[in-house]
């Protein structure tokens, strides 16, 4: 990682002020120096800049919004929750009772809905200043370098489209920065002409040599060629699921892109023979690497150097810790007065469902129910606290943590592949990619066929993924949820959504039926209906 990245953030000097202050909100961003315009994309310092503010704002920095203020659940954590599949153990927010009792209308998800819809639009916001004035810079930047700032501006684009597409379906397309009020009000596109326009982006920085064909972290945690295939397999994998149903020719592309990504032999597996259930397995050294070529994409932290923390620690356990006393009766972790609770609780139905010889639902490897201090007291929590979460140092001392926040791994790429083969008929092929995942956990490999092989790739995601938020991805796409198939079976039972039997509706009971099909998107914020006369039309269902 370069240090001029996250020390620019740290910073906070990101040049995309030429943003008008009249616009509606969906596509204001406050200046975050005092340069203007004019004054603007004359230095290489200023690209980098510019660049650099792509990765801390927009759909990275979901990673740090909270969703009603102060110590809730991140808004990567929002999606879980609906589901049920995770909790929020204080249930003192509106968004997270609303969900847990379902009661799914506008007044309940618009401040949340805000606040997703906004940061989306500042990441296309700067990513088109980037993709814009970059191509200006000729003789201050040279050629190569002018062509890979722009694609690091495609990659973030996309992504934040990606990401809008699938919370609001339609929603206003916007390619190019506004310089003045005229065309601001913008209608909505269609979702499947969005997902061509992501698709023409990501293809355009794919195909040619604007990125660099290395690891995310060789690279310098900048965005590579793989980490634009792993999207756009990501892109097709959803494509090829509801609401569009785009079928078997996506679930193809989605398993050729995943391939490539494969064969290009940048990233791999951590310990892919096998890993062990210690300190040093392969899931731990996920959570402390940053350098792990297992990682494709990566949200950055350095809160030590750098002052830019990661806040999950405080989100790993359970509010009990505060009472926690050492040998000495001192306080284990943070003084009275902070606050550490359960955000986003696993429910029974995932923790259960791991086979006994799973690693990773073995202890201190994705959770863990048991600590000892440093004078040797061992404490026992009340939940399942977050393992992959936890960092004993930032508890200690009561500030953010270091960790990285994984959001793309090899272990989904093979598991795209995998899928993608599976439902196109190439099984053989795709159980080649599923037994690699399971390997590493410990698992023997999966021999089944048709309905029964897609539900154990469905399960397998589930089980590899389930602190890195894939889970209301996964349910949208396919609308099937988990139900439990027997105690520690490692199988789940996919069933469709409308019939299935809802964990945590409230905590501790299951409500079938409990999430409307309408709920899955949500609803467009009322605050830019209002501004925007273009947005006319509510999503079906919100009212």
């Amino acid at each position: 990682m370069k240090r001029s990245k996250i020390y620019i953030a740290a910073l906070c000097i990101i040049a995309n002020s030429t943003l008008l202050s009249s616009c509606t909100k969906f596509l204001e961003e406050d200046p975050l120096d005092t340069k203007i315009s004019s004054q603007f994309w004359k230095t290489q310092a200023d690209a980098e800049s510019a660049v650099n503010g792509l990765y801390f704002g927009g759909v990275p920095y979901l990673n740090n919004i909270d969703v009603d203020g102060g110590w809730t659940p991140k808004a990567t954590m929002w999606g879980g929750i609906m589901s049920g599949l995770f909790v929020d153990k204080r249930k003192d927010r509106t968004f997270t009772n609303a969900s847990e009792n379902s009661t799914y209308n506008i007044e309940s998800f618009n401040p949340t809905a805000q606040k997703i819809w906004a940061e989306y639009y500042i990441g296309i916001s700067r990513a088109n200043f980037v993709i814009t004035n970059i191509p200006t810079m000729e003789g201050i930047l040279d050629a190569t370098k002018i062509n890979n700032y722009v694609a690091q501006g495609k990659f973030f684009r996309a992504l934040a489209y990606f990401a809008l597409v699938k919370d609001f379906g339609d929603a206003p397309l916007i390619d190019a920065p506004f310089t003045s009020t005229e065309g601001i009000y913008k209608e909505r596109t269609p979702a499947a002409d969005i997902y061509r326009f992501i698709e023409q982006d990501l293809l355009s920085i794919t195909e040619g040599d604007a990125l660099p064909n290395k690891a995310f972290y060789a690279n310098g945690a900048y965005v590579t060629k793989p980490l634009a295939q792993s999207l756009l397999a990501q892109v097709y994998l959803q494509w090829a699921g509801a609401p569009l149903n785009g079928g078997a020719a996506y679930y193809t592309k989605a398993a050729e892109m995943a391939q490539k990504v494969i064969s290009g032999g940048q990233h791999a597996l951590i310990d892919a023979a096998g890993t062990t259930n210690g300190s040093n397995s392969a899931f731990n050294v996920i959570k402390t690497t940053k350098s792990s070529n297992e990682i494709i994409y990566a949200k950055e932290y350095n809160m030590t150097s750098y002052n830019v923390g990661n806040s999950y620690p405080a989100r790993s356990i359970g509010a009990e810790a505060f009472q926690w006393k050492d040998a000495a009766n001192n306080n284990v972790f943070r003084p009275a007065g902070d606050v550490m609770y359960n955000a986003y609780l696993p429910a029974n139905v995932l923790l259960d469902s791991y086979a006994p010889s799973d690693i990773r639902s073995m202890e201190k490897q994705f959770f863990f129910r048991n600590y000892t201090d440093a004078t040797g007291v061992a404490h026992t929590l009340n939940n399942v606290g977050n393992w992959l979460w936890f960092d004993e140092a930032s508890l200690k001392s009561g500030r953010d943590g270091d960790y990285n926040i994984p959001m793309i791994r090899f272990a989904e790429i093979l598991l795209i592949a995998a899928e993608g083969l599976a439902r196109t008929g190439k099984e053989g092929e795709g159980r080649v990619y599923l037994n690699q995942v399971r390997k590493r956990a410990g698992l023997a490999d999966e021999t089944a066929s048709g309905d029964a092989l897609i539900q154990s790739i469905l399960t397998e995601r589930f089980h590899e993924f389930p602190l890195e938020f894939k889970i209301w991805d996964d349910i949208r796409r396919t609308r099937l949820y988990p139900e439990a198939d027997g105690a520690k079976s490692g199988k789940l039972r996919w069933v469709p959504l409308a019939s299935a039997a809802i964990q945590n509706k409230p905590e501790g009971t299951t409500k079938t039926g409990a999430i409307p099909e309408y709920a899955l998107l949500w609803p467009v914020p009322l605050n830019e209906m209002q501004a925007n006369p273009a947005l006319k039309n509510q999503n079906p269902g919100w009212n």
